[in-house]
């Protein structure tokens, strides 16, 4: 009971006290519900920062190591570049006599040649001895290996008929030799090991002339013609020309013979005349000038088909149309094709 009670006995106060220690009672309560709901509310808030503060850590590590990460990459580049161009200076542009095998397709581009312990592997079908002469024209530095791309000074001399006649050209061979290297020596642009692994494979010179000059040159030169191959050249040009007449010769009568087949077909009826008029109109869309283009075409490739909504006559007047245009506009355009044969060469 609440201590001011204790004085009074009547049963009037005895309610009147009752009633304020329930209130007395009410207030405790809310006191304690009120200091539980702040405890929950400050722990929640604590549980909130210790994980934001989780969240906020964990994207200053990410960021940190991406920047890590961004200036360690930067590094390598700045290295790379540093050994590229230290290997530039060593190698590009210079003359060297290969110590090893190389293999090339002599078809433009450079065939790969991995270089390795027992020797050189490559799936190019020409084979060249050691002690060819080359130009170094590029080095490549990649994260485990060192590419040179090379042009060998003599290319290769192939034979090829055409007709009745054996010619021969000359195809430019181009090799790019790999060198495996430890990637520590690429990561720390140590030049001069790389260097030094490099030119156990190859000599370098200043020039064409010394390098020709020296003993490891194993002396391959381009194969020599035929004695008598100027004339073969000369003979094969007259040759050349008369085939090329010939088949022009052929085309036009063929167009003039086609175009003539057109005109006969030509008939007195009114439907027939007016679709004969429109292909012939749409014909002289025909644009083709080349010589080449004329030798290989032909009508179908540029027949179009007439409205689907003409009569039969009107149709059959439309093609007819196209064919006598198309083979006229042919045969007078293959006349300017005809090529001069040159003399032949004296006997």
């Amino acid at each position: 009971m609440h201590p001011s009670c204790l004085h009074f006995a009547s049963s009037t106060y005895k309610k009147v006290c009752l009633g304020r220690e329930a209130q007395a009672g009410r207030r405790l309560g809310a006191l304690d519900t009120t200091h539980q709901l702040w405890r929950g509310t400050l722990t929640s808030n604590m549980e909130r920062i210790s994980r934001e503060r989780t969240i906020v850590n964990t994207k200053n590590s990410t960021k940190a190591t991406i920047v890590f990460a961004i200036i360690v990459a930067a590094s390598a580049v700045a290295a790379a570049s540093e050994l590229g161009d230290r290997l530039d200076r060593e190698f590009k542009g210079a003359w060297s006599v290969l110590e090893v095998e190389v293999y090339s397709a002599c078809g433009g581009t450079y065939s790969d040649n991995e270089v390795g312990g027992a020797g050189v592997a490559s799936k190019a079908p020409n084979r060249f001895e050691a002690g060819e002469i080359v130009k170094i024209d590029k080095v490549k530095v990649k994260r485990q290996r060192v590419d040179l791309l090379l042009t060998l000074s003599v290319g290769l001399r192939t034979a090829y008929t055409d007709g009745p006649f054996e010619l021969f050209n000359e195809r430019q061979c181009r090799a790019q030799l790999l060198f495996p290297v430890q990637r520590d020596l690429v990561k720390q642009a140590d030049a001069a090991a790389i260097i030094d692994h490099i030119r156990r494979s190859l000599t370098l010179f200043p020039s064409l002339e010394e390098a020709e000059d020296s003993d490891s040159w194993n002396g391959r030169e381009m194969e020599e013609l035929p004695a008598d191959y100027e004339d073969t050249l000369q003979r094969h040009a007259v040759w050349k020309a008369e085939q090329t007449n010939a088949a022009v010769r052929e085309a036009t009568n063929q167009a003039l013979e086609d175009a003539a087949d057109a005109a006969e077909d030509i008939r007195d009826d009114e439907d027939y005349l007016a679709g004969f008029a429109a292909g012939a109109e749409e014909m002289t869309s025909f644009s083709t000038t080349d010589c080449s283009s004329l030798l290989t075409t032909a009508f179908s490739s540029h027949d179009k088909n007439a409205p689907k909504d003409k009569k039969k006559q009107w149709q059959n007047g439309w093609e007819d149309g196209q064919k006598l245009v198309f083979n006229t506009l042919l045969a007078n355009r293959l006349r300017s094709c005809f090529v001069p044969v040159p003399p032949a060469p004296l006997p």
